[in-house]
């Protein structure tokens, strides 16, 4: 809450609104409340206890003058969950970003796009207001809750992993809409022909790449199958005759890097292939083909034949559909004698035998040949990025303007920080828990979690430029024993708990560039 006030936060919002001098809670100081209680060891709560972990504290100086414990009751957050609502709560959030990278001076020109969902428990399913994102039922909850409404948000991240954009969608909103929509909101906030945009297949699309094209966006992303009359096809084919190179990332990995024309347009493709890949391959093989086999063959566990050589041409029938098997299938033909009874009612004749008839019987058994499973892998496992970042025989500073085949594959592998931004905003900021029953307050609040986000991926990057391997949750927790008491009369701020906590305290706010001795004003 500190860095929240000292970067200017409070002031940068409250600057959105004109503000009657009745209110006590401005808009500023309800989302430094709000984000604050998100980083309670506690988590959060609902939103008419916010001011629980606030009730001993020096609330006037926190949030301003007129504020006491009582100002900070439900009606007054939802009040000003409804004003937020009433701005463009995207661009105050890059604005944000921008006031704290700008303060580390974290300038980044690369972007990671992707899309997620989560569930809600929502009451109500109409927009409240207008343009409010409404929870749907989409079929396909990332949590497996399908029974549960979803909402879909749409995030973005600069290189450093840092949460840098932020929509709330309805559940069953098009990828393709929330892409284009994020594509030209960074064309009017950056330089777009010194960015590049990293995202997954969704936006290797004829009208999302002349977009890109259009805007001057550099990009890397993942070749789907149907991707240019499947070019990706072709481009596995040339790999799989053995026209891959080694890479410099990482020991065992493979890059081939060539050009193909695809809607009148030269792209680049970089297709890999990981050492990983192959050993997940091969035990795909192990797992499924195994699954297969026994299914092909179960008939013959209990089936006979009249003859040897129905027999056979039933197991030859069978191992037809082995070809692209990574098991040897061994099999022999045993005859077998089967009583068909005596031939009359009653009980047999003494010394009487039955009359007995020789089928055959199929046994069959399963050995896997990995050989065979790494030569079924070598297309599998070949995956397929496109690009438009110049070819480099040495990275340019910005790689917009070269790049390496190495980089292009660290750059689009760099995907995951975007994944990380989701699981915080997920599970430490309780996104799922989001009950207001409104949508329209729904998604403010959706701007107030992903801007904690934003501050505790600031509070990661620059702790851990010092050396500091901390989180701001893990801070969270570790200073729970730690009180910061303010001396009214002296007008001074003292900690008080274990020595140990108060230095580690004391080294954070020194490497976030925090004034130490007006730490709650």
């Amino acid at each position: 809450m500190a860095l929240f006030e000292q970067s200017g936060l409070t002031g940068l919002i409250d600057s959105r609104f004109e503000i009657d001098p009745r209110i006590k809670l401005t808009p500023g100081n309800a989302v430094k409340a709000l984000v604050g209680n998100m980083f309670t060891s506690e988590g959060r709560r609902p939103i008419y206890n916010v001011s629980h972990p606030f009730m001993s504290a020096p609330v006037d100086l926190m949030f301003g003058p007129k504020v006491d414990v009582r100002a900070l009751g439900g009606r007054a957050f939802d009040r000003n969950l409804d004003r937020l609502f009433g701005i463009d709560l995207s661009e105050l959030h890059h604005d944000c970003y921008s006031v704290l990278t700008s303060r580390y001076h974290l300038d980044s020109n690369l972007f990671n796009l992707d899309s997620t969902n989560f569930t809600i428990h929502s009451l109500d399913v109409i927009a409240d207001r207008y343009g409010a994102a409404v929870p749907e039922w989409c079929g396909h909850a990332k949590d497996g809750h399908n029974e549960r409404l979803v909402y879909t948000l749409l995030s973005m991240t600069d290189e450093n992993g840092i949460v840098c954009y932020e929509k709330p969608y309805d559940g069953s909103t098009s990828d393709q809409e929330m892409d284009e929509d994020a594509i030209r909101y960074l064309s009017e906030t950056v330089d777009a022909s010194s960015s590049t945009i990293v995202a997954d297949c969704k936006i290797a699309t004829k009208p999302l790449v002349d977009l890109m094209f259009e805007k001057d966006f550099g990009f890397v992303t993942k070749c789907p199958d149907n991707f240019g009359n499947k070019v990706r096809s072709d481009i596995v084919y040339s790999v799989s005759t053995g026209m891959m190179d080694p890479s410099t990332v990482r020991d065992g990995w493979c890059i081939y890097d060539t050009d193909a024309e695809v809607d009148g347009r030269v792209l680049r493709f970089v297709a890999f292939r990981t050492s990983t890949d192959i050993e997940n391959c091969v035990q795909f093989h192990r797992d499924q083909d195994l699954e297969e086999a026994e299914s092909r063959f179960r008939r013959f566990s209990s089936k006979l034949f009249n003859c040897d050589i129905d027999a056979r041409r039933a197991v030859d029938e069978a191992l037809k559909g082995m070809s692209d098997n990574a098991y040897d299938v061994e099999w022999s033909i045993e005859s077998v004698e089967v009583s068909l009874g005596y031939g009359h009612r009653g009980k047999p004749k003494k010394d009487e035998v039955p009359v007995m008839k020789t089928e055959y019987k199929v046994n069959v058994g399963f050995t896997f040949n990995e050989e065979r499973a790494i030569a079924l892998s070598q297309d599998r496992d070949i995956r397929v990025l496109i690009t438009n970042l110049p070819r480099a025989n040495r990275d340019a500073d910005n790689i917009r303007f070269g790049a390496t085949t190495d980089t292009v594959l660290k750059t689009y592998l760099g995907q995951y920080r975007i994944e990380h931004g989701f699981k915080l905003m997920k599970d430490g900021m309780g996104m799922d828990r989001v009950y207001l029953h409104k949508p329209s307050r729904e998604n403010a609040m959706m701007f107030v979690i992903t801007l904690a986000t934003t501050i505790s991926d600031v509070i990661h990057v620059v702790l851990t430029s010092k050396g500091m391997d901390y989180t701001a949750e893990n801070l969270a927790g570790r200073m729970t024993t730690l009180t910061l008491i303010h001396d009214r009369e002296h007008d001074e701020e003292n900690l008080d708990g274990p020595e140990a906590l108060q230095d580690l305290f004391f080294d954070c706010i020194e490497a976030l560039d925090i004034d130490p001795d007006h730490i709650l004003h």
